[in-house]
């Protein structure tokens, strides 16, 4: 709601495509193509959706160190 709208008020053409395994309702309700804003949940193969894109934004609320998610990213270039 917030940081999206900035984003897309710099970089017109900015996507944004979010996945994971159990979309709820509230977050599939974010989805907005008109503002770039992709809700797509699952992926079968991690690798081949990672490495159709240049960024990987990865929340990261709680815990220490690197999370998987970073490491896959990494794994992907």
């Amino acid at each position: 709601k917030h940081i999206w709208p900035r984003i897309r008020k710099q970089l017109p053409n900015a996507q944004m495509h979010v996945y994971g395994a159990h979309v709820s309702n509230t977050v599939q309700a974010l989805h907005n193509l008109k503002q770039g804003f992709h809700i797509k949940g699952f992926t079968p193969d991690l690798e081949e959706t990672l490495s159709q894109y240049r960024v990987l934004l990865a929340p990261l609320r709680y815990g220490a160190g690197i999370k998987g998610k970073i490491v896959d990213a990494w794994k992907c270039g």
